[in-house]
């Protein structure tokens, strides 16, 4: 119980400093590029939902089937067929790439967003890596190659000072996810013997990897990023001006970091339910509580400094920073009801039927966010997309509660039926 109890300490520490880090980059990020950059940024990084859509990662399997698949002696087999399949991704993209170069121009944001999505790619190629490790309790080793990496870059990404520009940022993230990934593959090399098998192997091993759990939870993976990224799209697509797609991407990048303390909270329910035993239910619950409380800290936070936190990423505009500090407030009431709820997405897509989280949760909560989306960017511009948002976010939250609370029912049921 300690050991898990440690894995917990050295997550907290890797989730916490690594946002450290990001909110450094984003800083950065936010403080040197000219305005036109901010906003390709925004329009490129919020359209990786269509790409994760295509882009299957199958090794979120391993979070319900690793110890199984060591049991029995096919881990290192499902390992190198993760790696395969990430590599052929890779190759995709390229040619993406290639076949943009020739009908866009260069500067194009969509060009940009592909770029994001290789680097995204990256590292989803290194999270095979850092799954197989955390579900075997190697948290402490992570989180310090973690913390290591992620200095490295927000001390890269400070030659942006000197060369502000799209392309030196992307560039710059590029080249840090490449080597990364590679010292990330090589690490798991060394721990568990990859064991590289055919091609029609290696599509039986992701196929069968895929079938349940692995492709209804990158489903909605991709769900919940769209839900809460595809605004600044939505208001893109309506013409909205330069200026206010760049200051909804300020002011949605910042929300985005109070998702980051509730996501690690949900990536441990895996760790906890799998290592716990009898206590499994009880530390999910203390879980819940870490994280309702912490999250109504980081919403008190911004009520409190908001109108610090836009200057500090760049606003100088006072009636910006005022805008920025109003429509936070409305999407941060959105991302406080979601954060309460982000542990039991994973709980109930491992203990109940993922299919049925899809059709009865994620995908209303994506029909109802681009509903309310749409009619807000048309109708209301920035201020609209800004209460789609919240009321997107809220919507989802209380759809995962309701699920929550009606399958605790049904189990409650069901143990009293047996006794």
């Amino acid at each position: 119980m300690s050991q898990l109890r440690s894995a917990l300490g050295y997550s907290a520490i890797e989730s916490i400093g690594s946002r450290v880090f990001d909110l450094a980059i984003l800083w950065i990020v936010l403080n040197s590029l000219p305005e036109a950059d901010i906003a390709k940024f925004g329009l490129a990084t919020a359209s990786i939902f269509f790409f994760n859509l295509i882009f299957f990662g199958p090794e979120t399997a391993l979070l319900r089937n690793q110890k199984g698949w060591d049991k029995c002696g096919e881990l290192s087999a499902y390992l190198s067929a993760f790696i395969s399949f990430s590599i052929l991704k890779l190759c995709i993209h390229l040619v993406l790439i290639v076949c943009l170069f020739s009908t866009l121009d260069g500067s194009h944001w969509l060009v940009y967003a592909v770029v994001f999505s290789v680097i995204t790619q990256q590292i989803q190629l290194s999270e095979i890596s850092r799954i197989y490790m955390r579900m075997d309790l190697q948290q402490r080793f992570v989180a310090r190659f973690e913390l290591s990496s992620k200095f490295i870059l927000a001390s890269a990404c400070l030659i942006l000072f000197e060369a502000g520009s799209i392309e030196t940022y992307f560039a710059i993230y590029y080249v840090w996810s490449l080597v990364v990934s590679v010292l990330w593959i090589r690490l798991l090399s060394q721990q568990q013997g990859l064991q590289f098998t055919g091609v029609r192997t290696s599509i039986g091993l992701i196929w069968k990897a895929s079938i349940g759990f692995s492709f209804w939870t990158h489903i909605s993976g991709v769900l919940t990023y769209y839900i809460y990224n595809v605004n600044i799209l939505f208001l893109g697509a309506v013409g909205a001006s330069t200026e206010d797609v760049s200051l909804y991407t300020v002011i949605s990048k910042v929300a985005n970091l109070f998702f980051v303390i509730p996501m690690f909270f949900q990536s441990f329910v895996p760790v906890i339910l799998s290592n716990s035993g009898d206590s499994s239910e009880q530390k999910f619950r203390k879980l819940l509580l870490s994280n309702a409380g912490l999250s109504l800290g980081q919403f008190f936070f911004f009520v409190v400094l908001g109108l610090w936190i836009g200057p500090f990423f760049g606003l100088k505009d006072e009636t910006r920073v005022w805008d920025f500090y109003y429509l936070g407030l409305v999407i941060s009431s959105g991302v406080l009801v979601l954060n309460l709820s982000r542990p039991l997405s994973t709980y109930l897509l491992i203990k109940t039927s993922p299919s049925k989280v899809m059709t009865q949760v994620f995908i209303p909560s994506a029909i109802v966010a681009s509903m309310l989306y749409a009619i807000g960017s048309i109708y209301f511009g920035i201020l609209g997309c800004a209460v789609g948002a919240a009321l997107a976010y809220t919507f989802l939250g209380v759809m995962l509660g309701i699920k929550f609370i009606k399958y605790r029912k049904d189990s409650m049921l069901n143990f009293m039926e047996r006794s």
